[in-house]
Order: C-alpha cells, then sequence, then structure tokens
C-alpha cells in the first residue's frame, strides 16, 4: 500500500511467556547511541516511519516498537501497563547498551513504568504528547478527549476490532487520504481485542508514576505539539517541571508531531540525546 519501510529492518524479539515483538529499525552509519520508540493507542511503529531514518542521519541508531498485541506483534497477553513496561526493558537490553526512550501518548505511561521497572536499562526518557496518569485524572481539562475515548471504549463491548474502529471513525469524522484511513484500520484490526480494552482502560485510569520516575534519576524531556490538546498542555507542562525539565513545544503539529514536523521533532530529540551525552563523560550515547 505504501512503500513506508524503505531503508529500514524489520526484526522479532521473542518473549519467553510466546510474545513476540515486532520492530522497526533505521541504522545510523557510525552510531552514537540507540533510540527506542513507542507508539501511543490506536497506533504502531510505523508512527515512527520518518522519524527513525532523520534520527538515523544525525547519528542515532533508532528503533520503533509495536506494544505486545498490536499490529505485528503477537501475544497472549497480558497486556496490563506493567507488563508492557518489561517487554520494553527486554528490547532495551536486548539492544545492548541503555537506550534513548521515546513514549507518545500511550506509550509514554508505558515508558514510564519501564523506566521504573528497570531504570539501568535507558539513558533518558523522552515524553511526546503524553501526561503523568490516565486522563480521568484531569477529566476536567480534556472533555473532548475523554467523550472520544469513551466511546471507543464503549464500542468495543460485544463488537469486533473492525467494527469498533468503524465507528470510532464515523464518530470522529475526521477526513483522511483513503489509502491511509485504509492502513491505519487495517493495523489496529491485526491486533488483539483483549490487548485494545485494556489500553483504553489504563489510557483512561492509570495512576501517577512520576514521583518514582523522578527518583530514578534518568533524564527526562517533555515534548508536545504546539496545537495538541489530547493531554492538556498545563498537565504537561506541570509534568515537567516534575521532572525538573522545560517541556519542547513543536511548531506546526498537533498530537503526532513525530509525523506532522518530523525534522523539528528530530531536531528536539537529536539536542535532548546529545546534551545528555556530554553529561555522561566518556560516554557517547
Amino acid at each position: 500500500m505504501f512503500d513506508l519501510f524503505g531503508g529500514l529492518v524489520t526484526s522479532t524479539l521473542a518473549r519467553s511467556d510466546g510474545t513476540s515483538l515486532a520492530l522497526l529499525t533505521s541504522e545510523a552509519e557510525s552510531p552514537r547511541g540507540h533510540v527506542l520508540a513507542v507508539h501511543g493507542f490506536t497506533g504502531g511503529k510505523e508512527d515512527f516511519v520518518f522519524l527513525l531514518p532523520e534520527l538515523a542521519t544525525r547519528g542515532w541508531t533508532a528503533s520503533a516498537v509495536d506494544l505486545r498485541g498490536v499490529n505485528q506483534s503477537t501475544s497472549q497477553g497480558p497486556y496490563d501497563l506493567e507488563t508492557l513496561a518489561m517487554d520494553l526493558v527486554a528490547v532495551a537490553r536486548h539492544l545492548g547498551r541503555p537506550v534513548h526512550l521515546v513514549g507518545h501518548s500511550f506509550g509514554g505511561l508505558t515508558a514510564q513504568r519501564a523506566v521504573v521497572a528497570g531504570p539501568d536499562a535507558f539513558a533518558s526518557l523522552t515524553l511526546v504528547g503524553s501526561g503523568p496518569a490516565g486522563f480521568m485524572a484531569s477529566a476536567a481539562l480534556v472533555p473532548v478527549t475523554i467523550e472520544r475515548l469513551t466511546m471507543f471504549q464503549g464500542a468495543l463491548v460485544g463488537h469486533t476490532l473492525a467494527e469498533a474502529w468503524d465507528a470510532k471513525t464515523e464518530y470522529e469524522n475526521v477526513e483522511m487520504h483513503p489509502a491511509m484511513a485504509s492502513f491505519l484500520r487495517e493495523r489496529f484490526v491485526a491486533g488483539s481485542h483483549e490487548a485494545a480494552v485494556r489500553n483504553v482502560e489504563d489510557l483512561l485510569d492509570a495512576p501517577d508514576v512520576v514521583r518514582a520516575l523522578a527518583a530514578t534519576g534518568v533524564p527526562c524531556a517533555v515534548v508536545y505539539g504546539e496545537r495538541d490538546g489530547t493531554w492538556n498542555q498545563s498537565t504537561q507542562d506541570e509534568m515537567a517541571v516534575r521532572l525538573g525539565t522545560t517541556p519542547v513545544p513543536i511548531p506546526d503539529s498537533t498530537h503526532v508531531p513525530m509525523l506532522e514536523n518530523v525534522d523539528a521533532t528530530a531536531l528536539a530529540l537529536d539536542a535532548f540525546f546529545t546534551a545528555e551525552a556530554r553529561a555522561v563523560p566518556g560516554d557517547v550515547a
């Protein structure tokens, strides 16, 4: 359908419980370190298909992973955030050195728990359009987000993934190129219904772990599209303060800056990774 994967290497990582995690990787010629990117709810590793090569040209070998039960990552479960987090720890350790972890939206909730569970596996964490807790913790600030997500949650009950997706797209009525709309639908439908149900529950109700995250000492960054309203920006700004960092807005973008403004997103990530590498004498990653 799309030539999305030119120059990208596909691979899988087998977990002891039978889960198979699918990855895309763009190799840097002279790598300065490794980046691992994690998608949001209804997303997948392809959300980073343009960002990975951009990071590779800047010297960062960059991978993106499908969470278990999503797209090409197969699993019989479980699908709770703690289990998803341990998958990320396993991938990071498989890559052979501490990685710069990038979590988008729901992937940010998972990534926070991965760093808390295995801080030695990560050189840094960047939260992109994500928050400190599930949406219900700041429900009054994001009524549209809550409305859309709870509608989708209801559509999943007693219906197939395909039926739920069709109800979601009809409800949201977002104009999109037909080929892209078809790709997004097929990717979501390829996943696990049980995973989707659990993911949306956690996206709504996940508790705040920012204090534990800050206590790890792993450097953190907070990035969001300048027009993103999925998580309220004041919520993300407050999270940044708690993590001892300054939020970085990406111009000309909303909730998926790694697709809407690839160059600016890559530039912001490269600046953060490079600064952290310089802060650790004798380490380039």
